[in-house]
């Protein structure tokens, strides 16, 4: 308990000029790092504007006789299906590096399928294949996409 008393009185012995450059804040360090802070916050703010959060929903389908494509997608979906929604469709075989083909959703059915114990609906959507036939039965892999709100929107509305 000494050892401590003494040690604060050695501060309170020192002189004014070194208690002066002890109890100084360097300036140029604190606007640095205020500048620093200020710029990060305001890069995460604008990002955090700007950047789009998309919400897609994957549908494995197949083409039908009729030149349109049947979706079966995940039942919990269905209450999104009540506005217009687009699909990206992206064909078996198709190219990789080949863009998918963006579709408007024309019907959805309210029936649950039931396809190795999961349960879907039925979203169609006619193709127009681009100056070649596409058969039917091929196998189809779509992409709705539910949302494409930025983050600042999805929180707060």
């Amino acid at each position: 308990m000494d050892n401590n008393k003494n040690e604060t009185d050695n501060i309170e012995l020192r002189s004014e000029k070194v208690r002066r450059i002890i109890g100084q804040v360097p300036p140029a360090l604190v606007r640095t790092g205020t500048m620093i802070i200020t710029l990060v916050v305001i890069a995460l703010a604008s990002a955090f504007y700007t950047i789009r959060y998309p919400i897609t929903i994957e549908a494995q389908g197949k083409v039908t006789d009729n030149g349109s494509v049947e979706l079966f997608v995940p039942y919990k979906y269905l209450h999104l299906f009540n506005e217009p929604r687009t699909v990206r469709v992206t064909l078996e075989g198709q190219d990789e590096d080949a863009a998918p083909i963006e579709y408007p959703i024309i019907s959805h059915s309210d029936r649950l399928s039931d396809i190795e114990g999961k349960h879907y609906f039925v979203a169609k959507t006619p193709i127009q294949s681009c100056g070649r036939g596409t058969q039917s039965g091929v196998n189809v892999i779509g992409r709705v996409t539910v949302s494409d709100k930025t983050l600042w929107q999805r929180i707060f509305k």
